[in-house]
């Protein structure tokens, strides 16, 4: 098939060691292997060094603008965003129409992004088939992360039209499935979570054995998280969890690679409950580096998440074959099976230290479940397999 591949979004690119940007690159990457045909409208950039030098810009503001942006209101403030986002909603989608005149595609693929329902529409108009990949509730996303808008209900309603006129909606989760049919009432929903790439290059034994050597860690048992250090993601309660646990276990030790807002707070918070020798915060690692790291762990951790995403997180755990603490919620019960990749929690910090004491008891096992999720994986997570499941079911 001939794909348009079309993110609308004026600044998620696909170049960035981000998130959006790998999921990105890695499904177009995924259908071009599968002998497609794939052009790609993709508004954030394409090219490394244009996207940097138009971040600069978009960031930089003179010192008059900053302080007339600090004395506004956050509801004005945000009102004004969604209204240049309208705005370029209507550039894209005149893009989007041109393109769709030039090349004829059998199917457009878009990325959901907030305030932007003009692809829908464009190939409706068309008769062009149209998936909308989901990955988050837009809306309520942007609402609890940037704050409120008074065109707040300009958005509800185009997120609610843009997922009744597609063709068929991609949903990252079961989760994210369940809340889009209940609250708009569509059923053609399919779940598509994130995948890995099987070409990943996994580190040697000696480089992950380095790790340990290095923290002079040969013989413990390592607990492991990787991630930025945001609130939602829990490592303050990880920290908590394992002060618990060291009382009983002295061998086992507590790695945490990353950076963000909380990390100083959070090394604090180690250093008051925390042994000095029992744990490490690696800080900021280039990405093609962290599967060493998470190498040197004999359990992950992921101390929470929200209720919406895929956890990548997970996915890159599993391919190093480690068994995984996670919470108990759907999202996560879509990529692995409680005892058999993993321990799967209830929220609390006694539920967390009981797992961790779990699988240093059970090390055996633990092992076991590593191994079975990095299988489990292999056979059902890969982006080829995924996109060819998203695309073939929606014809």
């Amino acid at each position: 098939m001939k794909i348009i591949f079309y993110s609308p979004h004026p600044t998620h690119d696909i170049v960035s060691e981000v998130g959006y940007s790998t999921h990105q690159r890695e499904t177009i990457a995924a259908m071009r292997k599968l002998g497609h045909d794939v052009v790609l409208l993709i508004l954030g950039g394409t090219d490394k060094s244009l996207v940097e030098n138009y971040h600069q810009i978009i960031v930089k503001k003179s010192g008059l603008k900053k302080v007339f942006m600090a004395l506004m209101p956050l509801r004005l403030i945000n009102t004004l965003k969604d209204i240049r986002l309208l705005k370029h909603n209507r550039h894209a989608s005149n893009l989007l129409k041109n393109l769709i005149e030039k090349e004829q595609p059998d199917l457009v693929y878009e990325r959901n992004e907030y305030m932007q329902d003009g692809g829908v529409f464009v190939c409706k108009k068309a008769g062009v088939r149209h998936l909308l990949e989901v990955n988050s509730p837009v809306v309520e996303e942007m609402r609890k992360f940037e704050g409120p808008s008074l065109l707040g209900f300009i958005a509800r309603r185009k997120e609610r039209n843009k997922m009744r006129n597609t063709s068929g909606i991609l949903a990252v989760s079961s989760a994210l499935k369940e809340y889009i049919s209940e609250k708009y009432g569509v059923k053609k929903i399919d779940v598509i979570p994130n995948c890995i790439n099987p070409e990943l290059e996994i580190p040697t034994v000696n480089e992950i054995q380095k790790v340990r050597q290095d923290l002079f860690w040969n013989d413990a048992f390592i607990f492991g998280f990787v991630g930025s250090i945001f609130p939602y993601h829990g490592v303050n309660k990880m920290i908590e969890a394992f002060a618990l646990l060291v009382k009983s276990n002295p061998q086992s030790r507590l790695l945490i690679v990353g950076d963000g807002i909380l990390k100083k707070e959070y090394e604090k918070l180690a250093e008051e409950k925390l042994p000095a020798d029992t744990y490490h915060f690696a800080g900021k690692i280039a990405h093609k580096e962290v599967f060493k790291y998470i190498g040197a762990f004999d359990v992950a951790m992921m101390p929470d998440s929200n209720w919406y995403g895929s956890p990548v997180k997970i996915l890159e755990y599993g391919w190093m074959q480690k068994a995984v603490i996670a919470p108990d919620l759907a999202p996560v019960r879509d990529l692995m099976i409680h005892e058999e990749h993993g321990v799967l929690i209830s929220k609390g910090i006694d539920a967390m230290k009981e797992a961790m004491q779990y699988c240093i008891t059970h090390s055996d096992k633990t092992a076991q479940m590593g191994l079975k999720l990095k299988q489990h994986i292999e056979k059902n997570f890969t982006w080829e397999l995924q996109v060819s499941r998203a695309i073939g079911r929606q014809n």
